[in-house]
This record gives structure tokens, C-alpha cells and sequence, in this order.
């Protein structure tokens, strides 16, 4: 599949309104093609993936939104994200107007990774039919919404907990994957991410991969360090960093606990 992008846009509004759907679309990008970065955006804009991979650039690190998940970027924010190799097939809206932030913080949805399941690609295609008018009304600016806001409900917590705790330690596996490089990453931001109690989350978690989820936290950890040890010339501080640790001595504590050596003694004998 090729590069493809269908975009719709709205280029007038009623004014009284709180909020409106600015633009909408349907894309796929494929490596080396790629959004340009964008600076403080004044919309609020989801991406909802439906195959492939796409990474997203926040608070200093990368976040992988893969199939049944969405993304949020709130006005205000930095835009900064491109295909996985294999590329993404998406879907985005944007809302704009003085209380579209509003809307989306009163339905719980979270700035970064949501997950949702299935993309509900006829509301997607209901948005695009009312913003492709050629000319816009305020009967299809509500139609537009209406099939906005439920694609919005359909991302809000506990909208889909069935399919979460379903499929619970799959997720879970998935946000980790993404997400253990952050120092502030742990087993209670998972649960909080899917909305179920830790102790579920550890139960469900140890029996699909025979492993607990803080365990497998800390390995994700120590196999990013040994890689950068063994690839490139980064401090050992920095590395502990990069790869989640909070400090180089609790790193170098783990590393040797992991590996039976201290992360100078591995790079020494890795040193090719």
C-alpha cells in the first residue's frame, strides 16, 4: 500500500458554538513519508490506529501507538510523530473552539495513549460526508459533531473495560513495550492506563507471560541498557537513564543482579 492522505477541512463555522469539528480525515503514511512537526496547535486532535504502527515524540520520549489504540494531543501541543517501518493506516478528527479541551477532559480522555478497540471507521466516514459539504450549514456542523462525540464516548474509560480485562495482560504487555524508558514508568500507571486494579492486572499479567509485570518492566529495562552498552559509547549514567532507571547506582544494583556483572565489566566484554 502507498502513501495516501484524505483530508477534509472545515473553513466556516457558527461562532456560537463551544466547540466544532475543524477537520477529519483518513491516511496512511509509509516510511520514509512523514507529517511535518508542528509546534503549539490551537485544536484538539485524536489518531486512531487501524493497522501498522506509528510513533509519537512526548515528554522527552517515543510512545508506539499500534491497532486499537488512540492518541490525543491536546491544544497547545507539540506535534512531532511518523509511520512505523511497515507504515499506519489512521484515521484523525479535530475539534476546535474555546471548550473543546473541555470536552475532552470531561470524558476522561487522556493526553497521549487511550486505548479504544476497533476503529469505528462509518463514524469516521459520517464526520467526513458533513465536513465535505461543499457548503456548510449548522445542520451538518451537528451531524458532524453528533458522530463526533460519539467516537469521543467510544474512547472514554470504561467504555470498552469488557475488551480491556478481555485481553488485559496483552495491553498491558503493549504499554510496557512502549513505555518502560520513562523513569516514572511502573505497574500502578499501567493499571491507572487501563483502568483496573493492580492486583488484577498482576494476575492476568503473570499468567499470560509466566512472569509478573514489574519483572518484566525491569527486564525490558536491562535489555535497552545492555544494547546501548554494547552499541554505542553513552556514559553509564546516561544510559541508566535512557533505558528507565531513576539513579546510576540502583541501575548498576539491577544490571548486576540481571546480568552476574556491572555495566562497565559488560562493555568491556562486548567491546567489539
Amino acid at each position: 500500500m502507498e502513501t495516501f492522505r484524505n483530508f477534509y477541512h472545515v473553513y466556516e463555522w457558527d461562532p456560537r458554538l463551544a466547540f466544532y469539528v475543524r477537520s477529519c480525515g483518513y491516511f496512511f503514511l509509509k516510511p520514509p513519508d512523514r507529517e511535518k512537526c508542528r509546534p503549539k496547535v490551537d485544536f484538539c486532535e485524536i489518531f486512531w490506529c487501524i493497522s501498522g504502527s506509528m510513533e509519537f515524540h512526548g515528554d522527552q520520549r517515543n510512545y508506539l501507538l499500534k491497532p486499537g489504540y488512540v492518541w490525543y494531543y491536546p491544544a497547545g501541543s507539540d506535534q512531532d510523530y511518523w509511520p512505523g517501518r511497515n507504515g499506519c493506516e489512521y484515521r484523525l478528527l479535530t475539534l476546535k473552539g474555546p471548550g473543546a479541551g473541555q470536552l475532552f477532559s470531561g470524558l476522561g480522555i487522556q493526553t497521549g495513549l487511550n486505548y479504544a478497540g476497533a476503529c469505528p471507521q462509518e463514524l469516521f466516514s459520517v464526520v467526513e460526508f458533513n465536513v465535505d459539504k461543499i457548503s456548510q450549514t449548522r445542520k451538518t456542523q451537528m451531524q458532524a459533531l453528533a458522530a463526533a462525540f460519539q467516537i469521543l464516548t467510544m474512547i472514554s474509560p470504561g467504555q470498552n473495560l469488557e475488551n480491556i480485562r478481555g485481553s488485559m495482560a496483552d495491553h498491558a504487555k503493549s504499554l510496557v513495550d512502549s513505555g518502560y524508558a520513562d523513569p516514572e514508568f511502573n505497574v500502578e500507571k499501567v493499571a491507572s492506563l487501563l483502568k483496573v486494579h493492580r492486583g488484577s492486572l498482576s494476575r492476568a499479567f503473570a499468567a499470560a507471560y509466566g512472569i509478573t509485570i514489574s519483572h518484566y518492566i525491569t527486564r525490558c529495562r536491562v535489555r535497552h541498557a545492555m544494547k546501548l552498552l554494547k552499541e554505542t559509547a553513552l556514559p553509564i549514567r546516561d544510559i541508566a537513564f535512557q533505558s528507565g532507571f531513576n539513579s546510576h547506582e540502583y541501575f548498576s544494583r539491577v544490571f548486576l543482579a540481571h546480568t552476574s556483572c556491572t555495566p562497565a565489566a559488560f562493555r568491556k566484554q562486548t567491546a567489539g
